[in-house]
């Protein structure tokens, strides 16, 4: 084992409560990388459980950094010497992080010094937390982008599918994607192809954070495809329900469709990507929450934003929605919501906008679940067909080409392969699906 830790290394035998020390260390300093399994002096043991290691691993990176710094950290499930261990990378932060519980403080705020984590002091806290407040001031079209060589063949798509004329010579300045230097902006990188956009879709069994059910995530590709994929799976556990005591029964929605869709749309294009934190959407056992940064601009009183007066953050993010139907004229979204769920729905601070939506539990007594089996049926069919002609097809490929979520086409083949309708033969890595039973 050559690796021995220094100003970019770390080495840690088991996963523990100073992880989120060392990666906000790593955050705010020059970036580096932490190995799990390994010890100090270079002998690598290994790691057991790596699955439940890696999803311990995500919610110290969601839930205890604070600002979101998702799109600075990823994590790998590696083999050296024969055994299982965690390598996480850290990019240099482009702001002062800082551990939430301690706030900005300097139990709070780290740095890399050498091979150990030093705290800032006050002075210098206050120093660095300015000069982030001037740079993140900037606008997403002003920020340079951190890759060189971008595509936007997702981006295009949409914008012809919805009759959009697209120049070659002219698309990256008509679209605003190019800073003043005629370098990529920071828009042009959520807009490309591959990013390191994360959304997360984090679900509950409680009113509360307490009991962890699952996490997916949506990103690594354009903002337009992973919001919608987001959209898409929330859509998908929207159950419907029949009320047996009304005549004639009564169909009612768990919550309202295109209230969500709007504070959603509103979320990602409102959101404050200049400062790298990316919405996400919390579902609890009793309702769904919305979470984007930002707060509401400084031009607006809250109530003039729950009227729908708008003064959109990310103006040429919003044209773009809108060239591509994701959109309507700006002010529409949160009377939408409010319509449906009152003021209430709203919860703002000074650095972000919660929207808070109920589930429609009333009379769930009296009513029965609507099973949508045509459509389930359906996609079913969609994936024998697919199977048929490439056995070999991962579920991602498969989700992309059917437009689900990796999770709903996981149901989908775990409940063909009960009803031995297909096979799975081979490693799961390697293999391929056998259909063999159409019927």
């Amino acid at each position: 084992m050559f690796i021995d830790e220094d100003n970019n290394v770390e080495l840690k035998e088991i996963l523990n409560s100073s992880l989120a020390k060392e990666i906000v260390a790593f955050l705010n300093t020059d970036g580096g990388t932490i190995y799990l399994g390994i010890k100090n002096n270079r002998e690598v043991i290994g790691m057991n459980n790596i699955d439940e290691n890696m999803r311990k691993i995500s919610d110290v990176i969601t839930d205890q950094i604070s600002p979101r710094c998702v799109s600075f950290v990823n994590q790998y499930h590696e083999t050296l010497e024969g055994k299982d261990i965690i390598k996480i990378e850290v990019k240099k932060g482009n702001q002062l992080f800082y551990i939430k519980k301690y706030g900005m403080s300097e139990a709070g705020c780290y740095v890399r010094i050498g091979s150990s984590c030093k705290s800032l002091l006050p002075e210098e806290i206050q120093d660095r937390f300015i000069k982030s407040l001037q740079i993140h001031e900037q606008n997403i079209i002003d920020i340079p982008s951190r890759e060189k060589d971008l595509t936007f063949k997702i981006l295009k798509n949409y914008l012809l599918s919805n009759d959009n004329h697209i120049s070659e010579n002219t698309f990256l300045d008509n679209y605003h994607l190019l800073t003043k230097n005629g370098k990529y902006n920071y828009l042009a990188e959520i807009l490309s192809d591959k990013n390191d956009i994360v959304i997360n879709v984090a679900t509950f069994s409680s009113n509360d954070k307490t009991q962890y059910l699952s996490r997916e995530e949506f990103g690594g590709k354009c903002l337009l495809l992973a919001m919608e994929q987001a959209k898409n799976y929330i859509n998908s556990i929207n159950q419907t329900f029949i009320n047996l005591e009304t005549t004639p029964r009564k169909e009612i929605k768990m919550f309202d469709t295109e209230a969500f869709e709007q504070a959603w749309i509103n979320a990602c294009v409102h959101n404050k990507w200049s400062e790298s934190n990316h919405p996400g959407i919390y579902v609890y056992r009793d309702r769904l929450e919305i979470e984007s940064f930002g707060g509401i601009p400084k031009t607006l009183t809250k109530e003039q934003f729950l009227r729908g007066k708008s003064e959109p953050v990310n103006k040429q993010l919003f044209d773009i929605f809108r060239a591509c139907n994701f959109a309507e004229e700006s002010g529409h979204g949160v009377p939408s919501v409010v319509k449906v769920y009152g003021e209430d729905a709203y919860i703002f601070s000074d650095f972000y906008i919660n929207v808070v939506i109920p589930f429609n539990r009333n009379g769930f007594n009296t009513t029965t679940r609507k099973t949508d089996s045509k459509q389930s049926e359906n996609i079913d069919k969609e994936i024998i067909e697919i199977l048929k002609s490439n056995g070999k097809i991962s579920r991602k490929d498969l989700a992309l080409i059917l437009n689900k979520t990796e999770g709903s086409i996981r149901h989908h083949l775990n409940k063909l392969q009960e009803k031995r309708i297909i096979k799975h033969q081979g490693p799961d890595k390697g293999g391929y699906w056998e259909v063999i039973d159409e019927t």
